[in-house]
């Protein structure tokens, strides 16, 4: 009986809030007080007092702030924001930009630095510091000991930083460091000689395709397990920014340069105008020279330490560190060999150039209006050849490189033999005309005689001898490549396997 009686109370009071309500909102809506007391049997003592509570409330909701609430598709979901913070937690003394990158390497998941920031704010994450807060205030100097201190280190200028910093703290009791002493002196150097203007750089670029190439090693590529290094050897062209030739390899020498170039050219069925490496002894020698030399190829050094010159190779190595070794934990060789001709095309075909205005490499390779005759790309290599000087066959029919005895034979003892130095190894040949060839032998002879084994030096007991040779590796008559902008002569059409080509390399 208890519970039906509460009931009841509850649905009356219930029934009489709302009945005041809707008086409320018809008072709001204009209707008379008199005219809604009769209508909702309420007093009208009482509607008055609701009308002034109402605009009350109303008066104090409207000057509270508003509370800004973010939307749902501001806020990131739970679980990136619980490894946002696990991470911050982890890593306190990282900053927000760190903690970002380092969320998309782990994690692969990108979140703005700003929102690790709120992330941060939010939960009460600290900022913590690398270095710890100085125990002690730093020693600033007066303006009086500055003007003494200049004086005494104009007087001693031929002295370096550090022996200056030990005059002043032993002679006059002034203690400043090795490196504030060498910046007073360099400053004092500069007001006696004021340097020249900074040079204005000059920026080129070939109009064509494969009218300049940059060639030019990358030795930043230490690798893992070898505890070494590899070096990525790579020819740029200079108009589309495309790489003709890219490679790993563990070691590069001159022949390696070259088989790079031929590469290249055969790739392309061209001939560069000119090529621009550096002054490394594997972009060096006489063998180079004179390979392009036969070619009609303007080979080009830039200035020591002017690095400048090859810029845009030096810039296209930066990149190459940036978006493909570094997606590798470990530096190994082959996955390394194996994974670089992806990048390349990637390079070439789909990667945008900013000097391209956002276009790849590929869009300019494709303008390419010279190519080479296919006789003269099947022979490049007997294009690499030079002469070295003669040597005397000894009794025993042998001849000395590097202090040690190559026999080639015993019946031209005495006689004077022409050595040629090609690209596969030494050529030679007698006064009657016969040839003899010394396979790979840089890395045979050339290397030194002795090594050290055990403490002990043990001499190289190898045996090395020349072989009989059938044909020349080389050209025996000087070739010159003339480009031409025409060809009227159908012969030369007919050798050419394309016949949109306009501009073709003639072997004269």
């Amino acid at each position: 009986m208890k519970i039906k009686t509460s009931e009841t109370a509850k649905q009356t009071k219930d029934n009489k809030t709302e009945i005041r309500v809707q008086a409320v909102f018809a008072m709001l809506k204009g209707e008379g007080i008199r005219s809604v007391s009769e209508r909702f049997g309420v007093c009208r003592n009482i509607l008055y007092q609701l009308r002034r509570r109402t605009a009350a409330a109303v008066r104090r909701e409207i000057e509270s702030p508003i509370e800004k609430k973010c939307s749902a598709h501001n806020r990131l979901p739970t679980n990136k924001e619980n490894k946002v913070v696990r991470l911050c937690q982890r890593h306190p003394t990282l900053s927000s930009y760190h903690i970002s990158k380092k969320l998309s390497q782990l994690e692969n998941e990108t979140v703005n630095p700003k929102t690790i920031q709120r992330i941060r704010k939010r939960h009460s994450l600290p900022r913590i510091p690398k270095r710890s807060p100085p125990t002690f205030k730093a020693h600033r100097l007066s303006v009086a000991e500055k003007i003494f201190i200049r004086q005494k280190i104009e007087d001693k200028l031929f002295l370096g930083g550090a022996r200056l910093a030990w005059d002043l703290q032993n002679q006059y009791g002034i203690s400043i460091s090795p490196s504030t002493a060498k910046r007073i002196k360099q400053n004092i150097l500069r007001e006696f000689n004021p340097s020249s203007l900074k040079p204005k750089w000059c920026f080129y670029q070939r109009n064509h395709p494969h009218r300049l190439w940059h060639g030019d090693l990358m030795e930043k590529v230490t690798l893992t397990v070898e505890d070494r290094t590899a070096f990525q050897l790579t020819l740029l062209d200079d108009y589309s920014r495309a790489y003709v030739f890219c490679d790993l390899f563990r070691e590069v020498t001159v022949n390696t340069t070259i088989r790079a170039i031929i590469a290249a050219m055969r790739k392309y069925e061209t001939i560069p105008q000119a090529i621009v490496f550096d002054n490394g002894s594997f972009f060096k020698g006489k063998l180079l020279q004179e390979f392009c030399r036969r070619l009609s190829i303007r080979l080009i050094h830039t200035a020591v330490h002017h690095p400048q010159t090859n810029g845009k190779l030096e810039r296209a190595f930066r990149d190459d560190m940036n978006e493909f070794y570094k997606r590798f934990d470990r530096w190994e060789f082959h996955p390394l060999k194996k994974n670089l001709p992806d990048y390349v095309n990637y390079r070439n075909r789909i990667r945008g150039h900013y000097a391209l205005k956002g276009k790849p490499s590929a869009t300019r390779l494709s303008e390419q209006d010279y190519f080479a005759l296919p006789c003269v790309l099947e022979n490049l290599e007997k294009f690499s050849w030079c002469e070295r000087p003669s040597k005397k066959v000894g009794a025993d029919g042998s001849l000395g490189f590097n202090r040690r005895k190559v026999y080639i034979d015993a019946k031209l003892a005495g006689q004077k033999i022409k050595i040629f130095e090609t690209l596969n190894g030494l050529e030679a040949e007698d006064e009657m005309g016969k040839l003899y060839f010394l396979n790979d032998y840089k890395s045979k002879i050339c290397c030194p005689p002795e090594k050290l084994v055990c403490g002990v030096w043990l001499k190289d007991q190898n045996i090395y001898r020349f072989k009989r040779l059938q044909t020349s590796k080389r050209l025996d008559i000087e070739y010159q490549m003339l480009r031409v902008k025409t060809i009227d002569n159908e012969d030369l059409h007919r050798a050419s396997n394309d016949e949109n080509r306009s501009h073709l390399a003639v072997a004269l």
